[in-house]
């Protein structure tokens, strides 16, 4: 069915331990007897891990009633050769001197794992066809047709060398089952074949845990015409939506169901021509393409879930200059110590147009007669030019009192010293705005924004009144001109 390799080096030290020596056999079969033990050890080492390979095997079978082969050796490359020597059910040591013999008695260079056809071809070109002919073949001849590595690895390799590290492959990339049979030729056996591979499937899916976003179908058709069978597969996205979680288990409703399988049949409509006679001899099912589950602090589903009241957009836009600061605003949770950056939008220069900056500002307020109606907050456009969006760049909202303060800004003293100046500002009109202003979207905006904003307005910094003001024109002592121009 399938095959994995194990590196049992740690387990095997700790076995070593309290091993009695004398006693240490080689459990299954053995490639060859060695004429002396080896001063390193590794012969024991190897009979330690062909005992793990015996009772692993002996509980696969007990367990799942599946019958088993391995291959015990030092290293990926033997141990893949080695394993189908002496099968089925049965298994094979090989320790690592008899390696290059072992090598040379496969016929073909295609037997390594690493050779493939191409390079089969290139090798046989030079007429390298045996693993001995590799092994007796100069290193500068294949040299002058590979590169320098590749080479080297390929002599390596017919000598039964290997050094690449057993990796942890993680979950398979996809998750599928097969049903083969003599021959279907109804749609609703069909159906029926591909409904009970489903039901299996879903099985694997939750124990796996991961969402599946794409479905794969396959077919095997038993063509006359070839005396032969061949598969073709088709697949297609689906919709994350269909798996709900219930109770931290992934599920799929009945209505998901069908959804699946109306995607299923569709692709098998595509595959096989219902028009004409057909004969299927396996069906076969496979979710592709998964996604994880994030269930973190930081995940978006932790995110999601937290109880926002008012979630508002304002679409800030400069349509006078074309120089605009980009602007931040961070939402501070009350239940959390953290803070969150919401940072601005991508600005994409033009010479031609006015640069747009779009923020998403949300906040959270701690009681409910504190929080208007998100229905009637209204989200409109406040229009500033860039002269005001520079008094205002990089505030940040305040969940926890609900006003702003400002970070690192020029206009600080006035907003920690405007409490003087908000008295005549209670009413909440818009009377001192500037003309470039929506007054129907500031009358929307909270009270402690408006008044921050009417005496940013009232009290610009000095700061920015010499910035405001147009320089006078000085002539440069040392400019080019004079340079060139000598002055008279």
């Amino acid at each position: 069915m399938d095959e994995n390799f194990i590196d049992v080096t740690s387990l095997v030290e700790e076995k070593l331990k309290n091993a009695n020596l004398n006693d240490l056999i080689v459990m299954g079969q053995l490639y060859s007897e060695p004429s002396a033990e080896c001063p390193c050890g590794c012969h024991n080492r190897l009979k330690i891990a062909s005992q793990i390979a015996n009772e692993m095997r002996k509980k696969i079978y007990d367990e799942l009633g599946y019958t088993t082969c391995a291959g015990i050796a030092h290293n990926k490359l033997l141990a893949k050769l080695i394993c189908p020597l002496h099968k089925p059910n049965n298994q094979t040591t090989i320790f690592p001197q008899h390696g290059a013999n072992y090598m040379s008695t496969l016929t073909s260079v295609r037997s390594i794992p690493s050779i493939g056809s191409k390079t089969m071809e290139a090798l046989i070109s030079q007429k390298i066809i045996s693993v001995s002919d590799l092994q007796e073949a100069p290193l500068e001849i294949l040299k002058k047709h590979f590169s320098s590595d590749m080479a080297v690895r390929l002599k390596s390799l017919s000598l039964g060398e290997d050094n690449t590290p057993v990796k942890q492959s993680g979950k398979p990339q996809s998750i599928g089952l097969e049903d083969s049979f003599k021959t279907v030729s109804v749609k609703s056996e069909v159906e029926d074949k591909f409904s009970a591979l489903l039901q299996r499937l879903l099985v694997l899916v939750r124990e796996d845990g991961r969402i599946p976003v794409s479905v794969r179908v396959t077919l095997r058709k038993k063509d006359a015409k070839r005396l032969s069978s061949h598969r073709e597969s088709r697949q297609s996205q689906i919709s994350p939506s269909i798996f709900t979680l219930s109770s931290g288990v992934l599920t799929v409703t009945e209505a998901g169901q069908q959804k699946l399988m109306a995607i299923i049949m569709r692709l098998f409509t595509k595959l096989v021509d219902l028009s004409k006679p057909f004969h299927l001899t396996l069906v076969g099912l496979a979710f592709t393409k998964f996604q994880e589950r994030m269930t973190g602090r930081s995940s978006i589903v932790n995110y999601l879930m937290n109880d926002i009241s008012v979630q508002s957009v304002l679409n800030l836009q400069n349509d006078g200059d074309a120089s605009i600061t980009s602007m931040d605003y961070s939402a501070a949770s009350p239940s959390s110590s953290t803070t969150t950056d919401l940072s601005d939008a991508e600005i994409e220069p033009s010479p031609k147009k006015p640069k747009k900056v779009n923020w998403i500002a949300k906040k959270r307020c701690l009681a409910k007669e504190e929080v208007a109606s998100p229905s009637k907050l209204k989200v409109g456009e406040l229009r500033l030019n860039s002269k005001e969006l520079e008094k205002v760049s990089e505030l940040r909202l305040n969940s926890r009192d609900r006003s702003l303060t400002p970070r690192a800004s020029p206009a600080k003293d006035n907003f920690s010293d405007a409490s003087d100046s908000m008295k005549d500002l209670e009413d909440g009109a818009c009377n001192d705005c500037p003309s470039y202003v929506d007054k129907e979207v500031f009358s929307a905006l909270p009270d402690d924004m408006q008044q921050e904003l009417k005496s940013m307005w009232k009290n610009p910094t000095s700061s920015e009144k010499t910035r405001s003001s147009p320089r006078k024109n000085k002539s440069k002592p040392n400019s080019i001109m004079k340079y060139f121009v000598p002055q008279k």
